[in-house]
């Protein structure tokens, strides 16, 4: 169980670059082809994070571009976490049985859960709370769309209730591989329900005093 544990907390911190390293690319990429950065897959991310960007982009050219660019470029790291989103069912294979025939843990449905959890806690950090509190690429979003953050705040609710309505039976099944004599299913479901806002929770704060 000891094993368990550790494998499972490795995951959730590697879920975590694998939220916001994408997302920072998304940046960089459509940045390069506007022609606003000299490459499309350097990026700013930090090893700790906080305070990660897309790099040396060229705001003076997205400028001449015209708040089209501006929104687009914005918006493109939370498009490549929806992304990664709809893959993760995919990579996990979330339609097979939760428990390998043999009896061992199916890594790759956990791996996968934890990833699309992650990619839904920095994109819904973005367009629910930082649609109320501006900050950072939605601020330059709702700017550049012209019609206020309150659309994109409702579009966020309702897109975040669809996730976890998404989310609940793949959870379910993540719990059911992981539980064991020493952690029943239960511990391992809400330790997963509770990952999302965690990791969200700490994308906000870390733009509050680091961006």
């Amino acid at each position: 169980m000891k094993i368990r544990c550790t494998v499972t907390v490795l995951l959730a911190i590697a879920a975590v670059y694998l939220a916001v390293g994408p997302h920072e690319l998304g940046h960089a990429t459509a940045a390069w082809l506007y022609g606003c950065k000299a490459d499309g897959w350097r990026t700013g991310m930090r090893w700790y994070l906080a305070g990660s960007q897309g790099g040396a982009i060229d705001e003076a050219c997205l400028n001449r571009h015209g708040p089209g660019a501006l929104g687009v470029v914005a918006f493109a790291g939370i498009a490549v976490n929806f992304i990664l989103i709809g893959l993760a069912p995919l990579a996990g294979r979330w339609w097979l049985p939760a428990q390998r025939a043999s009896g061992g843990i199916r890594w790759g449905l956990v791996a996968s859960v934890l990833v699309a959890l992650a990619n839904g806690a920095e994109a819904f950090s973005y367009l629910v709370v930082n649609t109320l509190w501006l900050k950072t690429d939605m601020a330059i979003v709702v700017a550049a769309a012209g019609a206020g953050c309150w659309p994109w705040t409702v579009a966020g609710l309702i897109l975040g209730a669809v996730f976890a309505r998404a989310l609940a039976g793949p959870v379910r099944n993540a719990a059911a591989a992981l539980a064991g004599p020493g952690i029943p299913e239960w511990i391992w479901r809400w330790a997963l329900i509770a990952y999302a806002p965690a990791v969200g929770l700490a994308a906000v704060l870390s733009r509050m005093f680091v961006s």
